[in-house]
């Protein structure tokens, strides 16, 4: 259901008016199901997740389900074609309720889902992920040591990329072109008059997850070594990393190529920063901002990798308020 069920205290006030309100039990939660990070309005963490044979020996990054227990937030999942085909992305979804909601000093609520997907697979898997997140019951797990209870009211499913920017659709001027550099797409939408253009709006298949697999095969044929995904994004992060210069030469040259390769696909699609406000949004923008040559007048960069979670919850909001 693309617009939630509005769950509302009725008031009548002196003059014989309603008054309407949100329940204060229910919470509005933004969650970005990433390939390699899951993000929730106020944090992150990596989607790896480890079932145990037994208890932790550690509690930290301990969620306990059922009696199972999960060790989350350690390293990558592997990459899923459908996210929906077994129960890790519930699992994680459940962390990052939970972290959620230690956020905002609760540990019980109920819950509205605000989450997301790529724009030109919206239509089709947009039910689909809906059904899969939709659970009856109450919830109880236990992350950290610390115990967690809520229920899953809703579940209100929108396209990431333009979530990311949609508080800022009145500042973009009649048009701009958003795109969103992930783990495994890049989504690119066309927005002319606040209002995404479907017919120009699409996804790539390829992202920051190939680019850092090219550059450890190209560190390792250039030099015999072999980095890691941690000192790849150590470069991207800070630009620098203590490992040999010529590695750190070659990863910085790929992560150029990559912005080139970009930009030139961006261009060939009819888009170029020269003509139209360009915004780069998700874990790539930063990517954008320090490896791209010269400065460009019309772009702008989002770099908070939240940037969507939080654009989930605010579409969520703005159409409940509309009722």
């Amino acid at each position: 259901m693309l617009f939630p069920k509005t769950v509302l205290v009725v008031e009548i006030n002196k003059k014989g008016q309603v008054n309407t309100m949100e329940n204060e039990k229910i919470q509005i939660i933004g969650v970005d199901h990433g390939f390699a990070m899951m993000k929730h309005t106020h944090g992150v963490f990596p989607n790896g997740l480890n079932r145990l044979s037994g208890e932790a020996t550690l509690t930290n990054n301990t969620l306990i389900i059922d009696g199972q227990s999960f060790k989350i937030g350690e390293g990558r999942m592997p990459m899923k074609d459908d996210k929906t085909s077994d129960e890790d992305y519930f699992i994680l979804t459940v962390a990052a309720v939970c972290k959620e909601l230690k956020a905002r000093g609760l540990d019980n609520a109920e819950v509205i889902l605000a989450v997301g997907l790529p724009f030109s697979r919206f239509g089709i898997e947009r039910q689909k992920f809906h059904d899969y997140l939709m659970r009856d019951g109450v919830i109880r797990a236990n992350l950290d040591s610390e115990d967690y209870e809520f229920t899953i009211k809703e579940v209100c499913v929108y396209p990431q990329c333009y979530a990311a920017v949609a508080s800022r659709l009145t500042d973009m001027g009649p048009e701009a072109l958003c795109v969103d550099i992930g783990s495994k797409t890049v989504d690119i939408i066309h927005i002319i008059n606040h209002v995404p253009v479907e017919s120009e709006s699409t996804s790539w298949p390829e992202a920051l997850i190939e680019c850092i697999e090219r550059i450890k095969n190209e560190v390792y044929r250039q030099t015999n070594r072999r980095v890691t995904e941690t000192q790849i994004q150590m470069v991207i992060e800070k630009g620098d990393c203590p490992i040999p210069d010529e590695c750190v030469d070659v990863i910085r040259n790929e992560l150029h190529r990559f912005v080139e390769g970009i930009e030139a696909k961006l261009k060939e699609n009819g888009f170029e920063s020269d003509i139209i406000p360009i915004f780069y949004v998700g874990g790539g923008a930063g990517v954008m901002r320090r490896f791209r040559s010269g400065n460009r007048k019309n772009v702008t960069y989002i770099e908070d990798i939240r940037a969507n979670a939080i654009g989930y919850e605010y579409l969520c909001r703005c159409m409940r308020k509309r009722g």
